[in-house]
């Protein structure tokens, strides 16, 4: 039988790190991360025509 543990300040320390994060540094963790995938994200943004838009309506209707 294999045996595991896990020492006691490991299971504490994404807790501290959390503490340690002010509300004001947390949000600008937040904008970092957004603008560093908004390049990505713009890539996923699609423009459908009124005549695609009619296209899927009208097969969803059909099932």
């Amino acid at each position: 039988m294999i045996t595991t543990s896990t020492s006691i300040p490991d299971l504490n320390h994404s807790n501290q790190q959390a503490e340690n994060l002010s509300g004001e540094s947390f949000n600008d963790l937040d904008l970092m991360f957004y603008e560093s995938i908004k390049p990505q994200m713009d890539l996923l943004n699609k423009n459908p025509e009124d005549e695609t838009i009619s296209r899927i309506l009208a097969y969803s209707r059909s099932l």
